[in-house]
């Protein structure tokens, strides 16, 4: 205490001290070291010095000791009260979440006293407290059941506060309640609570605005505006699809608003914070509308807020918007530079994990890890694709371990993340002994998923990794027990049929494609008649959906699998007509990879060659064909001769 301001607490507290030392009665004793208790906590605010607060504490506490709940009602919920802001404050400091416990149960014991009915002021100021604490609280465990106990105690307040009578409480509670349902929101296990929680987070906080304009109250103005942007965004992410770009929209907007008083030079800190949503927000909308200025601009506010966060100085703020970078890294590969900016995203993300480790920020440990996979397995199908699929694979197994406990949902995310890494890896071993190896444990990460993706609560994720599952099976039926592998893939696959078929046209269409693949494939060994019409079946089910104008090459490969189909049950049964057939579909097929193939060269995209390779495959099979019916009509011919004879 010996910095300049601190001379009158001094004088204070030697007062007291003096005091001390007559006798006294015990009330008269209590309420000194009430009093001591006041100046240090007023000391501790001032200096942030945990000393000072734990002298407050004990002063406190002393007092208690004689304020009892029979004797000294009224005292005794005072001094409770100012026991909780003391542990509160400490709660900032050190032992957070048992600090946060120590206050609430303090505020509780007190609002015994401090009724709504006859100290409805105070009863008010300790419910805005207990919903700050719970809040934090949620933060820490339990967040679903601590959120909405800063919810209730919001609400609460709000029974006393009015816009009319009371208007910068009002907006104070109301921005506390709105923060409450964002808290909510966060932890929130389905999107449809996740949505609601959003909504009544961005009520709340235009009921605030209707107090906090920027002209007289600028700071809560753009505290309320950032709080506004992240749950715009939240919202956003939601999983309702209809209103994401407009959400977007508002975010962007609300964050801008915020900037209008966050400025870089009078609150550098704020000013990042607020830099960093923008950026998220841009981002989320690149998802939409993949914009090259979208990308650009959420790159923008990244680093805006990153010269701000020097490494030695905020550690973690800076490792937080390196990952930032790196998912707008890789939103901006989507668009252009793809190897580059994979690249560039990798290297964010290696800068975050010199800061984040997996016991002390496992979440964030998480994301970084997230960033690696996902750069180094897209970098995979542009060079090194054997390297990049083992540096994808080490990066999603630490995701993995960071997601282990506590976490069901993301850890079967992984899982499924995990089922795409060996799927990729199996195409890149030499050996068939490594590649079944790989497929195997693909399948293994899929069923692993589906133990928590269960179809009731999850059914697109239950069809995504029923998916993943088929394409584990079909593969390693490619190198053993074909027939039983087959059957597995077939199984997983119309799974996700029978979920897609109701509402995701594209996505059953897409799995009825896969389903033909492997009745074609199983037909090679077994009832080729009749698993070639299952596969024909399901082609032509799918091709309904890709028509040639609106979807061109999913059409054209649609129309390989059925000419393969067609040709494979030509084998057994009316020989001409399905290689006729055939012969129609693969020339449906060559001319439309033609035209693609000229679309792409034209926009020099480097998927034209493979769509060259794609019209060379079907010129081979015509050809073959040809031949087939060549030779078939020259055995007839030659069996007219005979029996004319």
């Amino acid at each position: 205490m010996k910095e300049d301001g601190f001379e009158e607490y001094e004088k204070a507290l030697k007062t007291c001290e003096r005091m001390l030392a007559f006798e006294m009665d015990i009330a008269q004793e209590s309420n000194i070291f009430r009093k001591i208790g006041d100046i240090y906590l007023e000391i501790f605010k001032k200096s942030n010095d945990l000393q000072s607060c734990e002298h407050a504490i004990q002063a406190y506490q002393r007092s208690l000791a004689v304020y009892t709940q029979e004797s000294y009602p009224h005292h005794r919920a005072r001094v409770m009260r100012s026991l909780g802001f003391a542990y509160a404050a400490r709660s900032d400091l050190f032992d957070q979440g048992e600090s946060l416990k120590q206050a609430i149960n303090f505020w509780e014991e007190s609002l015994a006293i401090y009724s709504r009915l006859n100290y409805p002021g105070d009863y008010a100021i300790l419910q805005d407290e207990l919903s700050v604490a719970y809040r934090k609280l949620a933060e820490l465990g339990d967040g679903v059941n601590n959120s909405k106990m800063a919810i209730d105690a919001a609400k609460n307040a709000l029974l006393i506060y009015s816009l009319k009578d009371h208007p910068q409480e009002f907006a104070r509670g109301k921005t506390n309640l709105g923060s409450a349902y964002l808290t909510l929101a966060q932890f929130a296990d389905e999107p449809e609570d996740r949505m609601d929680s959003c909504m009544q987070a961005i009520a709340s906080y235009q009921d605030a605005l209707q107090v906090y304009d920027p002209g007289r109250f600028p700071d809560e103005f753009a505290l309320v505006k950032n709080n506004l942007a992240i749950a715009y965004l939240s919202l956003a992410g939601a999983g309702d699809e209809r209103d994401k770009t407009e959400c977007c929209r508002q975010s962007i907007q609300s964050c801008r608003d915020a900037l209008l008083i966050r400025t870089r030079e009078n609150q550098p800190l704020a000013y990042a914070s607020s830099q960093n949503n923008l950026g998220n927000a841009f981002l989320t909308l690149a998802e939409e509308e993949a914009s090259l200025e979208n990308c650009e601009l959420a790159l923008e506010a990244f680093r805006n807020a990153l010269d701000l966060y020097p490494r030695e100085q905020h550690p973690t703020l800076y490792a937080a918007t390196q990952n930032c970078i790196g998912n707008a890294h890789l939103a901006l590969a989507q668009i252009q530079n793809p190897a580059e900016n994979f690249l560039k995203a990798i290297g964010a993300a290696r800068k975050a994990l010199e800061i984040f480790n997996r016991e002390s920020n496992p979440e964030e440990y998480a994301e970084s890890q997230g960033i690696l996979w996902l750069g180094y397995l897209t970098l995979a199908d542009i060079e090194y694709r054997a390297e990049n699929c083992l540096l994808a694979l080490e990066a999603c197994q630490e995701r993995l371990i960071a997601f282990s406990q506590g976490k069901p949902l993301q850890y079967a995310s992984c899982q499924k993340d995990l089922a795409i890494t060996y799927s990729m890896l199996a195409d890149t071993e030499v050996s068939v002994e490594a590649k079944a190896e790989d497929c195997k444990k693909g399948a293994e990460a899929a069923l692993e998923a589906l133990s928590i993706y269960n179809e009731s609560d999850h059914p697109i994720e239950h069809a995504e990794a029923q998916l993943l599952l088929w394409a584990a099976y079909s593969a390693l039926a490619e190198v053993e027990e074909k027939e039983e592998n087959c059957r597995k893939a077939i199984d997983a696959c119309q799974a996700a049929v029978r979920i897609y078929e109701a509402s995701h046209p594209t996505e059953h269409a897409d799995a009825l494609k896969s389903l033909g693949y492997s009745f074609i494939t199983l037909a090679e060994v077994t009832d080729k008649a009749k698993n070639c019409r299952r596969a024909i079946e399901a082609c032509s089910a799918s091709l309904e959906h890709y028509q040639k104008d609106e979807a061109p090459r999913e059409h054209a490969e649609i129309l390989r699998d059925l000419a393969f189909a067609y040709v494979t049950i030509s084998e057994v049964e009316d020989r001409e007509e399905w290689v006729k057939r055939a012969l129609r579909a693969y020339k449906k097929a060559s001319r439309i990879f033609e035209g693609v193939a000229q679309e792409l060269e034209a926009e020099r995209d480097p998927e034209a060659a493979e769509m060259r390779n794609d019209v060379q495959r079907c010129r081979r099979s015509m050809q073959s064909c040809k031949g087939i019916l060549k030779a078939s009509r020259k055995r007839r011919s030659e069996v007219q001769i005979l029996e004319s004879r």
